[in-house]
């Protein structure tokens, strides 16, 4: 959980409260829908799509790549980078994301589960 600040708001105090409040909710559908298999793939994608996307942002870190810089790498657009990096509803076409992939220097791979 994060403390912080508002700034000009009475400098009163705020508690970034997300991360609780998603981890609540998640465990009140895994309740509610643990015998929906249909449901159960739903969130299992959704949370893979999730992890992808944070593993993207976390790798071109990782090697010191701006979106600035890893948009005049790909030709993408630095919104469509934040788009894939951010857990936005837009998915990338396979072919932006091998682009983004490459670019940073990685390469995809398939792996059984």
């Amino acid at each position: 959980m994060i403390m912080g600040w508002i700034v000009g708001v009475n400098n009163m105090p705020f508690v970034d409260v997300t991360d609780v409040v998603l981890t609540k909710e998640k465990a009140q559908l895994d309740k509610d829908y643990a015998n929906d298999p249909k449901v159960k793939l739903a969130i299992d994608q959704f949370e893979a799509e999730c992890k992808l996307r944070k593993e993207l942002a976390e790798a071109r870190r990782d090697n010191n790549i701006s979106q600035e810089k890893l948009k005049d790498l790909t030709g993408l657009t630095q919104q469509t980078i934040s788009r894939i990096e951010a857990n936005s509803e837009i998915s990338p076409s396979l072919k932006i994301l091998l682009k983004y992939v490459t670019a940073i220097g990685y390469e995809l791979k398939l792996v059984k589960k």
